[in-house]
């Protein structure tokens, strides 16, 4: 059916005319969404924006098929058996899914409604911008079946081969960290068709003698030649460590056990007398130091220098020997072993620069984020989120708190949106929520929550990731076992997929990268999904 309005031509007798008459018509202009910033992709996605007539009802599906149809390409019909328009359509491109923002929301009521909900005018044609929808994940490849849960993880792209010379033999390639309730830190390269959908660990290491609770990853100042990862893991044991991911400059191709290794860096001591829940890492651009945040069970909140991940000239080592077989002895019993050799020198106690109460109960997410005066590239605060309801934003350098909101549930991660300080938290009620962290900077201000998501979890929601290059988009997983996709212009969940292999088993964690969204839990499966 043409989208436009119908003409005046039909006989009166028409039945067809008859229909349409009595059908309620709003004006529409289409406009491509900004964000599609390719011009090749502009060039053929966009339409004319003179105003066309659709049904008042129209839903986002129908709204598709006119885009399609406008683009010239194929239109899925239910009943069409007209075989010659059929062979009109093999010569068509193939259909794309859009998605449609009115008002700055995504349609997800009849058209005629959500006008009616924004309150906007019919006198005038209503602007919907459109974009190509977001694909439901698809599973790509898993692991095989590990010792023990899935617990922590965390996503890092890593230039492998070509020292990064910029020559253009560099491959990009990212590398997935996962920590399990053995205490083992392990790695894994993407899954491609080459591996046949199995996920290998690249390498392992037996990291704490307790389960794993938090783990990050960073990219360090230090590394030159981008082929090093610094990760940092927080154990119930109490323990928190720092390690050396390498992928071996030599490797042209992805990594593998013989290219890559994991090397004891650092021992933090000194700032906690509890289980660690949460640790952030930060890349200081000002001065090329990197500092450690990390969050314990008891509310404490302790601030880390860490130390170089080269090798130093000067660097003191004499220690080394015993700080390594003294967290042997912290970790003996702990399963897993390392099949890598540690080669790095130097092994490095460090006492924190600053320890505070910051919470009543355990600090569950960590961020580092900007402060809303300032025009510095580097975050100067640190956002925090607890077991006792409350969410904070610290000065790093004088460890103020300059923002303080109250919520009414337990917070059980907390992941902060690439490109500003609006963060999203999860729950044990099912719930994923927004809080707006940004400060005015003259002490306690911000707009405190956004808004609730739809409650769409079935059960405890145990971690939240934002994209990072769609701020709009967030994954999170639950322990009834599900994966939920977001857009936060909408209270629904774009999609939902299971997270794990077997009924009862739960998804402890998600990791999100550029086009991969990545899960663990309770059946000890780490799970790729393309997206």
């Amino acid at each position: 059916m043409s989208p436009y309005p119908p003409s005046d031509d039909h006989d009166d007798d028409s039945p067809m005319l008859d229909e349409e008459e009595t059908t309620t018509k709003l004006r529409i202009s289409f406009i491509l969404s900004p964000s599609i910033r390719s011009q090749t992709q502009r060039d053929a996605l966009t339409l004319p924006s003179d105003p066309i007539a659709v049904p008042a009802s129209i839903r986002k599906k129908g709204l598709s098929a006119v885009v399609n149809h406008l683009l010239d390409r194929k239109v899925t019909t239910e009943d069409d058996d007209d075989e010659e328009e059929e062979d009109d359509d093999e010569s068509k491109l193939p259909a794309i899914p859009f998605d449609f923002l009115l008002n700055d929301k995504l349609l997800r009521l009849p058209l005629d409604s959500a006008v009616r909900k924004e309150g906007l005018s019919t006198e005038r044609a209503i602007e919907l911008q459109y974009f190509p929808a977001r694909v439901p994940p698809v599973v790509q490849g898993e692991s095989e079946v590990l010792p023990d849960w899935i617990t922590a993880m965390d996503y890092n792209d890593v230039v492998v081969g070509g020292g990064g010379s910029g020559s253009g033999d560099e491959l990009q390639g990212g590398v997935l960290f996962t920590g399990g309730a053995d205490g083992v830190v392990r790695s894994f390269s993407p899954s491609s068709s080459s591996s046949k959908g199995r996920l290998q660990p690249t390498c392992n290491v037996s990291a704490h003698t307790g389960p794993i609770h938090c783990l990050t990853s960073i990219v360090p100042n230090t590394n030159s030649n981008a082929t090093t990862a610094l990760v940092a893991t927080g154990s119930i044991d109490q323990t928190l460590v720092t390690h050396i991911y390498r992928r071996s400059t030599d490797s042209t191709s992805s990594a593998d056990a013989s290219s890559t290794s994991l090397e004891l860096h650092a021992v933090y001591s000194g700032g906690h007398t509890n289980s660690i829940g949460s640790v952030a890492l930060l890349n200081n651009t000002n001065n090329g130091t990197t500092l450690l945040a990390s969050g314990d069970w008891d509310g404490g909140l302790a601030i880390w220098s860490v130390p170089p991940t080269e090798k130093e000239d000067g660097v003191d080592s004499s220690n080394t020997d015993a700080l390594v077989e003294n967290h042997k002895k912290k970790r003996k019993g702990g399963g897993g072993t390392s099949n890598t050799t540690h080669t790095n020198p130097t092994v490095h106690e460090v006492k924190p620069i600053t320890s505070i109460k910051a919470h009543s109960s355990n600090i569950s997410g960590l961020a580092f984020g900007y402060n809303g005066t300032t025009t510095s590239t580097t975050p100067t605060t640190l956002l925090t989120g607890s077991w006792d309801h409350g969410l904070k934003v610290y000065d790093i350098e004088r460890m103020d708190c300059i923002l303080s909101l109250n919520g009414s549930r337990v917070v059980t991660s907390l992941c902060r949106c690439p490109n500003s300080n609006v963060v999203a938290t999860s729950s044990p009620d099912c719930t994923v929520r927004l809080w707006d962290m940004r400060t005015n900077g003259e002490g306690h201000g911000g707009s405190g929550m956004d808004k609730s998501l739809r409650q769409s979890h079935k059960a405890w929601v145990s971690s939240v990731r934002w994209s990072p290059t769609d701020p709009f988009v967030l994954a999170s997983t639950s322990h009834d076992g599900t994966l939920k996709v977001w857009d936060i212009r909408s209270f629904l969940p774009l999609h939902t997929v299971k997270a794990v292999n077997k009924k009862g088993d739960k998804a402890l964690c998600v990791a999100f990268g550029n086009g991969i969204i990545y899960s663990g839990g309770s059946d000890c499966v780490v799970k790729q999904f393309a997206c």
